[in-house]
């Protein structure tokens, strides 16, 4: 228990200097202590620091680095590092690309409720990659991160709902679902709006 608190408080000390609860934000001095509770086995301090390489924030980028901390944050079932794991195995970064991985990481953190895995998830079931094709599901999976106001899935739903694809077609609900967008500041959202009004 003594390991776990101390982990605990280097995390913590490590978020201090992350959020400028210290003075001034200093990603330079939160690695030191993300490092220390990372090697504690804290999962959200490997997590955290995976971000840290992942962006260069405090220390050199770094894609690998960040694919271990990720790694081990996930094996402790911290659901953002799941999330990012399936980014990394999508794209390719730092690892072979693997569709298939990639979309059983996401389909396990969108099981879970991360948004940004359910809207995910929901593209790669649009277009059958490294999944089977199923436009139900990803419409499915939209809604689920459109009820957490995710800009791109209440986007996207719009569409779907204007083209029929998984649903049936609907001028009123694409028109809900776009204005939503908006008004959550999707950058393609208002051009889409105003098309889909022009042709209701």
């Amino acid at each position: 228990m003594e390991q776990s608190s101390n982990a605990d408080d280097l995390y913590e000390q490590a978020c201090s200097y992350m959020e400028g609860d210290l003075g001034d934000v200093s990603y330079e001095k939160a690695v030191v202590y993300l490092k220390q509770a990372s090697e504690l086995g804290h999962p959200k301090a490997q997590y955290n620091l995976g971000v840290c390489y992942h962006y260069g924030m405090g220390l050199p980028q770094s894609h690998e680095n960040a694919l271990k901390c990720f790694e081990l944050a996930a094996e402790q079932g911290h659901l953002r590092a799941i999330y990012m794991l399936g980014c990394y195995l999508i794209l390719g970064i730092a690892c072979d690309v693997s569709e298939e991985r990639g979309a059983a990481y996401f389909y396990l953190a969108a099981e879970a409720g991360v948004a940004d895995a359910q809207y995910d998830l929901g593209v790669l079931l649009l277009h059958g990659q490294g999944i089977v094709k199923s436009e139900t599901e990803a419409v499915h999976f939209f809604d689920l991160a459109a009820k957490q106001n995710h800009k791109d899935a209440l986007y996207n739903l719009g569409i779907c709902y204007y083209s029929g694809i998984g649903v049936e077609a609907s001028y009123d609900e694409a028109i809900r679902y776009l204005e939503l967008a908006v008004k959550h500041k999707q950058p393609k959202a208002k051009a889409a709006l105003e098309y889909v009004m022009m042709n209701a």
